[in-house]
């Protein structure tokens, strides 16, 4: 890719971003358009356009790592379950997208493609509190 993709830029600080986790393959950091509260984005570092390219290490580690986030998100929202999505139309950089079901919700498409941009205060907020949950 030539072009830094947007994940990339705020990877590298270039762009504010609330950072649930981060480590040398991946980040996790919360969804500025969240379809549910608490939704986050697991990323790998390496702006890999398909998920499947990604190499054998980083893909393993991406889905550990969601795994472990998915363990707090789970702790700390009145969830039924969280979902996953491996997303990588919108942006040419493979990512996972992690959403804690509220119990109220039965079937995953009654809340996607609801978004709305998060209040920065409030992902700020719900950021520690996942952290806290880690």
């Amino acid at each position: 890719m030539n072009e830094p993709t947007i994940f990339t830029k705020i990877i590298n600080r270039d762009i504010p971003g609330q950072f649930v986790y981060e480590d040398e393959l991946c980040v996790v950091i919360m969804d500025a358009f969240p379809s549910v509260p608490g939704q986050v984005l697991v990323i790998p570092r390496e702006p890999v356009d398909y998920v499947f390219d990604l190499p054998d290490t980083t893909y393993q580690h991406i889905f550990t790592v969601a795994k472990t986030i998915t363990a707090a998100l789970d702790a700390t929202f009145d969830v039924s379950r969280t979902c996953l999505i491996v997303e990588g139309y919108e942006v040419p950089h493979a990512h996972i997208k992690l959403y804690p079901m509220p119990v109220t919700v039965t079937a995953l498409d009654e809340v996607i493609g609801t978004t709305t941009p998060a209040d920065p205060t409030e992902l700020a907020a719900l950021c520690t509190r996942i952290k806290a949950a880690l």
